[in-house]
């Protein structure tokens, strides 16, 4: 528990055995699993992620490997309090993958390198050695995650394995370890510093040596305020503080020492406990009750040491231990890097061989990237926005140079003349990284990032704006998104596309007026464009101006006499026209004397029924004759609903329901098939499943409306 309450330290314990889990699998494991192989002139194709001096790493290793750094960040991001979920997103999260997929196979690279000199220089690990290693790690872990071995083994059995095979990955990691460790020692050979060295590495480093004040703390950890409060009482009553603390803390790893929780300095511990232990005066003293997310705290302050730059004397034998290591750390990273640089590694993944140019050289990773999208190697969509994010990169180097030279306040001619030359580059790179996203957003969805990247390149780009308003829309932020269809019309007026988005957001609200208008603009902008005008055709039946309708309507076919939109259009007048004729209808036959003139009004809305029904089924079995979606099967059984015609409506709907389950309009026909043959409680049924499977608001709210009519209770 005192390592449990320490700053960043509330974690999910099975996500952390998972991770050290899978993260532990080594080198040697992959290679008794056969994931490393020697080449062969007979092999061929992607089978491989890279080939190092004549050894494979298979891409199953690389996935394996991939995974397993993954889990590393999964891990850290919940001991953060984070959720990785938002970085592997959009087209960042797979810029973030691929990141994941390089570090991985730098990883398997540098694994297989130091295994190759390790058989090259004759060294080996004693079996001996990786048991005493591994005895001591596991029993390091137990105590440092405060489990038992049962509990340990709980939670691998619930991540599916055994403490056995967990056992076993910290052998192999351990194994890799030493290995690692003793070609590191070979190769940075022997170093002995001497005295003037080390008071030389003393005073360049002498800040790093600095000691923070420091408190000597006991605590006595209870679940409740009330029992705080009675231990507070007897403390103050002259109880001893490590009595109480073996009798009522839950600390376990401290109440048999009396609580003692040794030296720490300030970030060690959770803000609420650090402030109230550093916040004691004098030796001896103690707190009031704190409380924190591990319970009820009562602080006694045992020791404080304040901060101080202590003497070389104090610190040597660190500061040795400090120069061995770094002077070590050199050798060993001159000797990789030199070893690295001489072997023959062939990259066969594309995008990762890219990545990974990238990394040590912009431009040669960019023409690698711009290679792979010219010859379609790859089918990653993402490949322009890879290609964006380094032109923005190079924008940003050409900005850091520019604002040192004109920070300078009398810069040379040449100097002007570099500020004139990286203006015109950093707007170049700036241009090109807009085309790559631009580019990019033709084929991936678009995502609230990459959208502000494309808008801090060009705030006025029409594109970039009109999607962000699409993107507020299905966030359900309906102001925001008007906000920004609004404002690339004011930006250009004659940009159609923002158009069409506004008035196709007013129609999901249901404020028609404002999406008639919109459209009508947007086909001021395209006289003769069929996609907009049926737009508006179905906003002219939502607000009845079938005038306007049947104009529309025989433009359409005129313009385009095979369309089956237009075939289709009709049917949506018709249907319109039924419905309207349907309401006289009923309303005269609901008179109790008519007049002769409503008789004969009667008579001859009848045949108008008759007609206009034929003509909207007509037409939407021409639609679907010509492949018409299942929206055409759902507006035929509403057509034969309203005809009366109840047993060719439910064989609609039902079509429907059996071919898409969860469109929710024929649950809503077919309980009104339901209603109309007097079956309450099957239409119930339809009208409730309808509205399980709602995902809008307005169906959800249609549906719950027909409910409560029909069962108030």
């Amino acid at each position: 528990m005192a390592k449990g309450f320490r700053r960043h330290q509330k974690i999910v314990i099975w996500l952390i055995v998972f991770a050290f889990f899978v993260g532990g699998v080594g080198l040697f494991s992959l290679n008794r699993a056969g994931f490393f192989n020697r080449s062969t002139s007979t092999s061929s194709g992607p089978t491989y992620a890279a080939i190092v001096n004549g050894d494979k790493i298979s891409i199953d290793a690389l996935n394996a490997a991939a995974d397993q750094t993954l889990n590393r960040y999964k891990a850290y991001y919940q001991q953060m309090g984070l959720d990785i979920g938002n970085v592997l997103t959009g087209a960042g999260g797979q810029l973030f993958r691929l990141r994941i997929q390089a570090e991985a196979l730098n990883e398997l690279i540098r694994q297989v390198l130091y295994r190759q000199e390790a058989r090259a220089r004759g060294i080996t690990v004693s079996k001996t050695d990786v048991e005493a290693e591994a005895a001591a790690q596991y029993e390091n872990f137990l105590r440092t995650y405060n489990i038992s071995e049962q509990q340990l083994s709980d939670y691998l059995r619930q991540a599916g394995t055994t403490l056995a095979e967990f056992k076993d990955s910290i052998r192999t990691e351990v194994e890799t370890q030493l290995l690692t460790a003793r070609v590191q020692t070979v190769v940075a050979g022997p170093i002995d510093p001497s005295e003037d060295d080390l008071e030389a590495y003393f005073e360049a480093h002498i800040s790093s040596y600095d000691q923070p004040e420091k408190i000597r703390a006991s605590h006595i950890l209870v679940d409740d305020e009330k029992t705080a409060e009675e231990v507070l009482s007897e403390l103050k009553d002259g109880a001893d503080f490590a009595g109480l603390a073996k009798a009522y803390s839950k600390d376990t790893a401290t109440k048999d020492n009396g609580g003692d929780l040794g030296w720490f300095s300030r970030g060690k511990m959770v803000r609420e406990f650090e402030d109230a232990a550093f916040g004691l005066k004098n030796i001896g003293d103690i707190s009031d009750i704190v409380k924190t997310s591990y319970g009820y705290h009562i602080i006694k302050l045992t020791g404080r040491e304040p901060a101080h730059t202590p003497t070389f004397d104090e610190v040597k034998d660190q500061v040795r231990d400090d120069y061995i290591q770094e002077k070590k750390n050199e050798k060993v990273a001159n000797w990789y890097n030199a070893l690295y640089s001489g072997s023959d590694i062939e990259i066969e993944l594309p995008l990762l061989r890219a990545y990974l140019y990238e990394q040590d050289d912009l431009d040669r990773g960019l023409a690698e990237f711009e290679r792979i999208r010219a010859t379609g190697e790859s089918a990653d969509p993402y490949i322009p926005y890879y290609i964006g994010r380094i032109y923005e990169v190079k924008a940003a180097y050409a900005a850091d140079e520019l604002r040192e030279l004109r920070a300078k306040e009398d810069p040379t001619d040449e100097e002007k003349a570099r500020i004139a030359e990286l203006q015109q580059e950093k707007e170049g790179y700036q241009g090109k990284a807009l085309a790559a996203y631009l580019d990019a957003l033709e084929n991936v969805d678009a995502d609230e990032n990459f959208l502000g990247r494309v808008l801090s390149l060009n705030p006025e780009n029409l594109a970039a704006t009109v999607l962000l308003g699409k993107l507020k829309a299905d966030q359900g932020d309906y102001v925001t998104a008007e906000n920004h269809f609004a404002e690339a019309i004011k930006n250009d007026p004659t940009y159609v596309p923002a158009y069409l988005a506004s008035g196709d957001l007013a129609v999901r609200q249901g404020n028609y007026p404002l999406a008639e208008s919109r459209y009508e603009a947007a086909l001021e902008q395209r006289p003769n464009d069929t996609s907009i005008m049926f737009k508006l055709v179905n906003v002219y039946i939502a607000m009845n101006e079938l005038g306007e309708v049947s104009e529309l309507v025989a433009k359409i076919r005129k313009a385009s006499p095979d369309n089956v939109k237009g075939i289709i259009a009709e049917g949506d007048l018709a249907y319109a026209q039924l419905t309207a004729a349907v309401d006289e209808l009923n309303g005269l036959k609901g008179k109790d004397s008519p007049t002769g003139d409503e008789e004969a009004r009667l008579s001859e809305l009848q045949s108008t029924v008759d007609t206009l029904y034929q003509r909207a089924v007509d037409r939407y079995e021409e639609g679907l004759r010509r492949g018409g979606t299942l929206d055409l099967n759902v507006k035929l059984g509403n057509v034969h609903l309203l005809a009366g015609h109840l047993d060719e409506a439910e064989d609609q709907f039902r079509n429907v329901i059996l071919r898409s389950p969860y469109r929710v309009e024929a649950y809503m026909g077919l309980g009104e098939v339901y209603l109309k043959r007097g079956d309450t409680e099957a239409a119930l049924e339809n009208f409730r499943t309808g509205f399980t499977h709602s995902v809008e608001n307005a169906q959800r709210e249609e549906f719950g409306e027909r409910i409560l009519e029909l069962d108030p209770q």
